[in-house]
């Protein structure tokens, strides 16, 4: 899976290819929040384990219910409803907000390594990789997490910040050249 800081860098992204000036920085920070939040899921699996007696592939473990769209959903109406703070329209902050979280499962879905991802609750439980599976991915495990951490990070500058970013620098100066921005 893409670390959490990968994720958090995506809304980044979209900023630089589609917002216009002034940036709404507010809703840039939440829509990053929004992006790696599903993976307090994680962090939360001893606690499922030990105190429910939940089991790991539960939907409600990691990569399960924060990982969907329904989630995604959820946050992008819960960011509508505070739109007035994030200083932009209702329909601008759910969309934003909610395809920010939304990008978190699709990702984790195009890795090849991990469980697979409960996409469509609440709709199905059902964990699924999608077809095409580019991201090279390893488990970090907590008693190695610093040293493997910065590993991973390197892998995913090259495998998905760089790429991102040369993208969103290519459509932002598209546009600007078509006099879009």
């Amino acid at each position: 899976m893409p670390l959490t800081t990968t994720h958090a860098l995506v809304p980044l992204a979209g900023a630089l290819a589609f917002a216009r000036a002034p940036l709404r920085w507010p809703l840039i920070i939440c829509a990053s929040l929004a992006a790696a939040i599903p993976d307090l899921d994680g962090l939360t699996n001893p606690v499922w384990a030990d105190t429910w007696g939940l089991p790991t592939t539960s939907v409600y473990a990691h990569r399960g219910a924060t990982h969907s769209l329904g989630f995604a959903l959820l946050l992008g109406l819960i960011a509508a409803a505070f739109h007035k703070r994030l200083a932009v329209r209702a329909l601008t902050a759910a969309v934003v907000v909610g395809s920010a979280a939304a990008s978190h499962g699709i990702l984790d879905m195009m890795t090849n390594s991990g469980r697979p991802v409960a996409i469509l609750w609440p709709l199905s439980s059902v964990r699924v990789f999608a077809d095409w599976r580019p991201i090279q991915s390893f488990p970090v495990p907590w008693h190695h997490f610093f040293k493997l951490a910065l590993e991973r990070q390197q892998i995913e500058f090259w495998q998905l910040i760089l790429p991102m970013f040369t993208l969103a620098l290519a459509v932002r100066l598209a546009r600007r050249s078509a006099g879009i921005v």
